[in-house]
């Protein structure tokens, strides 16, 4: 395939036709070079701009404007900097020529030069004109190149540190929900043994006023390991299809009543909010926090502001959709970067000493997890902080909760099958459900439990465990158990619930659960129900 030519553009700017032909005549076997002439020196600079030469030639005699002023107007074009000018002239002048190389000019020719040497000229301008284009256009490319990668490295790096954000957030979620789950067994004992106690000592004025103060301290404990389930994204949630904005209303009340008394609360909410499908119970608790610690952080005054509206999200962290945006601002003091990228840890807190447990921000964090949401922090120093929630939009219409009846008489003498790991644990239970009035058989795992219903007909209703060792989950027991008895009632407890058991409860209503640690009105009142119902 033979070498394709450089092409060169020649652009003649001369009052007279004369010189145009002339040129013209010279140029008119070279292949490689275009030819373009104008005679008005006043619309030159605008045509060479359009015709983008390789080289001007220039008369620098002319009437209105002459050749010097042309080399002006070029030159003080910067992409016309450093196109190739050649002077014209009759003259062979030192004055002139000085005059243009100091406007900027390259060359000096008189009229008309030899054939060849105008052609050489142009070849010679128009390659080192094309040789200094390519240049530049290679440490552009070449700039362009490394501002890309520079900007990909930061990418990576931010993806990186995100990533490793996400996995600390995940191991110190596992490593929360396993210790809660431990500590709840423990506090179920505890609580258990103080419920026993209560019962037989009724009559024991000072041993009641103690057991209160201990009861006090296994609740302060179930509070914290809630809220550290919380953050694990291992809480037991009752999700139901929520009008937001009606929820926002309520709380707003709460807040009014409370903070608002000394701090001034601005409310945008949007009247045509979706309905999301959330645990409202805990979405209050989470607004509530926030709106406590935006009033923390503004010691010296200042306004808070909730809002919600609807909008489309896409964001890496959740599936692109319709979400409800709902956000807690501050003109407090705000915070660094370093310390907004730790505040969803729990534990981690800018508070002083005994006024912050570190937990509310890591329980807001687990909980819009959990919901399939998101949530992120905007902070700036002595500007402020903005908490914002994306909660996924649901399709269905919100409907009223039912009304929960209590009953009256919490005894019963039906027979219950407690299934729980927990030796302690099993037997606690155990006594406070013989104290009730109910027969009580007991199971240490699954496989147990299901030959224990299979030779005890009389079974009504199994009080069972999530989280056992064994071949067989707690759920797959019940399965095989009610597969035997439908009319078999029955009521899960646990410390934490694994998200895979989380998952396959997801939509099955008729599920229910009582969160350890429980006391013995709770624990009474649910087994009542559940027996009355079936």
């Amino acid at each position: 395939m033979p070498e394709e030519k450089e092409q060169y553009k020649v652009f003649l700017i001369d009052d007279e036709t004369l010189g145009a032909e002339i040129v013209q005549l010279m140029l008119a076997s070279e292949e490689d070079i275009e030819f373009k002439a104008d005679h008005d020196a006043r619309t030159a600079f605008e045509k060479a701009q359009i015709y983008d030469p390789t080289i001007v030639l220039v008369d620098l005699r002319m009437p209105l404007i002459d050749g010097f002023d042309v080399i002006r107007q070029f030159r003080s074009c910067p992409a016309l900097q450093h196109l190739p000018i050649v002077m014209l002239s009759s003259e062979d002048d030192p004055a002139l020529k000085a005059k243009g190389f100091a406007l900027g000019a390259n060359d000096y020719l008189v009229k008309w030069p030899d054939k060849r040497e105008l052609i050489a000229r142009i070849r010679y301008h128009s390659r080192a004109y094309r040789a200094f284009r390519e240049r530049d256009n290679a440490f552009s490319a070449l700039e362009q190149s490394q501002a890309d990668l520079l900007a990909r490295t930061q990418e990576l790096e931010l993806s990186r540190s995100a990533l490793l954000q996400a996995q600390k957030m995940e191991a110190l979620g596992n490593l929360t929900g396993g210790i809660s789950h431990d500590f709840n067994n423990v506090l179920q004992i505890i609580n258990g043994s103080l419920s026993l106690l209560k019962l037989q000592l009724k009559n024991d004025e000072q041993a009641q006023k103690r057991i209160e103060v201990a009861l006090g301290g296994v609740s302060r404990g179930a509070k914290l390991s809630s809220q550290l389930l919380s953050f694990a994204r291992r809480q037991p949630l009752q999700p139901k299809v929520t009008s937001i904005g009606k929820l926002c209303d309520d709380v707003m009340q709460l807040l009014r009543h409370g903070i608002g008394l000394t701090t001034p609360i601005e409310v945008d909410i949007a009247a045509d909010l979706w309905n999301v499908l959330v645990d409202p119970a805990k979405l209050e608790n989470v607004l509530f926090n926030l709106a406590i610690n935006a009033r923390d952080a503004m010691p010296n005054g200042g306004t808070i502001r909730i809002a919600a509206s609807n909008m489309h999200l896409v964001h890496a962290d959740v599936i692109d959709g319709d979400y409800v945006h709902i956000s807690v601002q501050d003109s407090g003091c705000g915070m660094t970067d370093a310390v907004a990228q730790r505040v969803f840890e729990p534990f981690f807190t800018t508070k002083p000493d005994g006024q912050g447990s570190g937990l509310g921000l890591s329980m807001a964090y687990g909980f819009v997890k959990q919901s399939k949401g998101h949530i992120e922090i905007e902070s700036t120093l002595d500007v402020g902080t903005t908490v914002h929630i994306y909660l996924p939009r649901a399709q269905t219409a919100s409907a009223p909760a039912p009304k929960e009846e209590i009953p009256q008489d919490v005894n019963g003498a039906e027979s219950i099958l407690v299934v729980d790991d927990e030796e302690d644990v099993r037997q606690a239970t155990g006594e406070l459900l013989r104290s009730l009035g109910y027969r009580v058989v007991e199971s240490h795992n699954g496989e147990d439990a299901l030959e224990t219903v299979k030779k005890n007909p009389d079974i009504d209703l199994i009080f069972t465990d999530v989280i056992m060792p064994g071949n067989m989950r707690s759920v797959d027991f019940v399965a095989a158990a009610q597969a035997l008895r439908p009319d078999l009632a029955v009521l899960f407890t646990s410390g934490y619930v694994r998200p895979d058991i989380l998952s396959e409860w997801k939509n099955q209503s008729h599920i229910r659960l009582l969160s350890k640690p429980y006391d013995v009105q709770d624990l009474a009142t649910k087994i009542r129900k559940l027996l009355d119902n079936r």
